[in-house]
């Protein structure tokens, strides 16, 4: 992968002898490729692989981190520069291991933004999304021309109620508009703040598990 994808730093991490699982962590913004690596050891799927991304750019304003994007994208295109990335993440794993593996999107934040618009492009490569104190509006659907899924896309939607970077509103939104997308969404809250509890763990682990 670090052939294929040179410009592009990452972690992995491997739970069981084989992977019949293959989750992509995207970090949230000013986040690195070691940032979710607590999320898979708390998750501890059996037979999974996690492949951890560094985002591509520097994060603005700040001496260290990482984001997905330079800026706040204003055109289709800015975005699909950096679902690219992840979009050949996800072929190169279909090229790769077994035809019947499951692979899932799982974003914290930024990531979690990322996640979303990916899976929405990639559809029927993969297997469910993961949202974790993200936001999805209908400004980003509008931008991408993203059209209506044909299938039961599953996705889990997490949210801190006590969140106050980004609201739990947020989250329930973007519940919505992927719910009128097509896809069939689970979303949880919990009484926290923005940061992924232990409480997520188990909701992560049940919906990847079905």
């Amino acid at each position: 992968m670090n052939t294929e994808l040179p410009n592009t730093e990452f972690q992995f991490k491997q739970y069981g002898k084989k992977s019949d699982t293959v989750v992509i962590g995207l970090h949230g913004w000013t986040g690195d490729e070691h940032s979710l690596i607590p999320v898979s050891i708390g998750v501890m799927l059996h037979n999974s692989l996690w492949i951890f991304p560094r985002a591509p750019f520097n994060a603005r304003k700040i001496p260290k981190g990482y984001s997905w994007f330079d800026r706040k994208p204003k055109s289709k295109m800015e975005v699909l520069k950096t679902v690219h990335i992840i979009m050949k993440i996800v072929d190169l794993i279909h090229d790769r291991m077994d035809k019947n593996v499951k692979i899932f999107l799982l974003g914290f934040s930024q990531g979690a933004t990322l996640s979303t618009a990916a899976g929405l492009i990639i559809r029927n490569k993969i297997n469910g999304i993961v949202s974790i104190a993200g936001f999805f509006s209908k400004k980003n659907v509008e931008l991408l021309n993203i059209e209506p899924i044909r299938f039961n896309l599953p996705m889990l939607v997490l949210h801190g109620t006590k969140d106050q970077v980004v609201p739990v509103e947020s989250g329930i939104e973007s519940m919505k508009i992927c719910k009128e997308l097509g896809c069939d969404v689970v979303m949880k809250t919990y009484d926290e703040n923005h940061k992924i509890p232990v409480t997520a763990m188990k909701f992560i682990k049940e919906f990847m598990a079905k």
